[in-house]
């Protein structure tokens, strides 16, 4: 027969989609917990978790219900960060009476426990059991609850990954098909003008030259319109996030090298500018691959903050023979701006200066290296504005 860890393990584990997964977990925990319910609040925009999952719960209204920080039980579980129960809704005075007729006097809840199911930068939904009776949930069972949420945490972030990979690999594919069409076709626009326009300056009948200068224009035409397929084909495809491409890279980076990294962050994402976006991933992607070369890193932590106005990136490595090989080679203590550790950043440094920015490499407290890029959220993108 197997064990409760078993069952949740297959149940949730086999899911591919989030709603797939997180319905899952509701039922599996019904089944092994022989609770009278289960539900899922799965995160929404601001900071809100509408209770999206219901199984065994028999009043519509109670999918009405919107989780926030610190109201209902859910909303002690994302004010603390961890498990929180109570033996009954209606009398707990730490619970807020938000939801109270909803949950106990429509559905006639009592004893409850709630979970949290974590993501990279925030919960990513709230796994709850109820019962229609009053008494604490025994230490077993909540246990039992956490695991059914790791799962259901290591599945979501299986899917997200299954996801990205798709996302990468058509983003690539997208990149290849504008080289070759601008290998080929705007190659051959390009002859086309310079053959009409050297037959206009043949002694040729104004009719032949004007029909002469109407291919010319018309290949100029050709020419912008291709360019500007060639700029959208290049732009990430629907979906595809800043933090999605960043995520993506550094997945196929881990694969090449054995170097793990963990991808940590801070503040509200937000759109960013190409030029910002793409400084951003070649700086990890530098930073990570000279401490592999230089340093033979298995290890390293890549932490992307947005604040008001800046976005920053810090990479710090933990290195098999010390620390020190972010930089190419440079010597431990602060890296000043124009000091030399590489051409790789060399030429990063350059263009975090064209954008307003600064890429630093330096040594903390601790004596680990240290790689920090902070950038504007929104620099100016002219070069002559850059410069002044």
């Amino acid at each position: 027969m197997a064990s409760p860890a078993e069952i949740i393990a297959r149940a949730v584990g086999s899911q591919q989609t989030t709603p797939q997964i997180l319905a899952a977990a509701a039922a599996v925990t019904r089944q092994v917990l022989g609770v009278e319910s289960a539900f899922v609040a799965v995160a929404g925009p601001a900071a809100a978790y509408p209770m999206s999952i219901t199984d065994g719960i028999r009043d519509p209204r109670f999918r009405q219900i919107v989780v926030r920080p610190g109201a209902g039980l859910g909303g002690q579980v994302l004010l603390r960060d961890r498990p929180y129960q109570v033996a009954d809704y209606l009398h707990d005075p730490t619970i807020s009476r938000d939801f109270v007729h909803v949950v106990c006097d429509v559905e006639g809840l009592h004893g409850m426990a709630c979970v949290p199911v974590g993501g990279p930068d925030r919960v990513e939904a709230l796994l709850y059991t109820g019962t229609r009776l009053a008494g604490p949930t025994a230490d077993e069972s909540l246990r039992t609850l956490e695991l059914v949420a790791a799962h259901a945490e290591l599945s979501l972030r299986a899917a997200a990954a299954r996801r990205q990979d798709l996302e990468l690999v058509r983003l690539r594919d997208r990149q290849r098909l504008a080289t070759e069409l601008h290998d080929s076709v705007a190659q051959m626009l390009f002859t086309i003008g310079v053959a009409a326009h050297y037959a206009r300056q043949q002694a040729d009948p104004d009719a032949l030259a004007a029909a002469l200068e109407e291919i010319e224009t018309t290949a100029a035409q050709a020419r912008s319109e291709l360019r500007e397929s060639l700029r959208r084909l290049n732009q990430p495809s629907d979906g595809l996030a800043f933090s999605t491409r960043l995520a993506g890279e550094i997945r196929l980076f881990e694969r090449t090298s054995g170097c793990q990294v963990r991808l940590t962050g801070r503040g509200e994402r937000r759109e960013l500018p190409q030029p910002v976006e793409d400084l951003l991933i070649d700086t990890a992607l530098e930073g990570l691959r000279n401490a592999v070369k230089y340093a033979r890193a298995r290890a390293a932590i890549v932490h992307l903050a947005y604040d008001s106005n800046v976005v920053t990136l810090v990479l710090q490595a933990e290195e098999g023979d010390g620390l020190g090989g972010l930089g190419s080679g440079a010597s431990a203590g602060p890296v000043r701006a124009g000091a030399g550790t590489g051409a790789g950043l060399a030429m990063l440094r350059e263009r975090a200066a064209q954008l307003r920015g600064a890429l630093e490499l330096s040594t903390d407290a601790a004596g680990q290296t240290v790689l920090r890029l902070e950038l504007p959220a929104r620099p100016p993108l002219d070069p002559a504005q850059c410069a002044s």
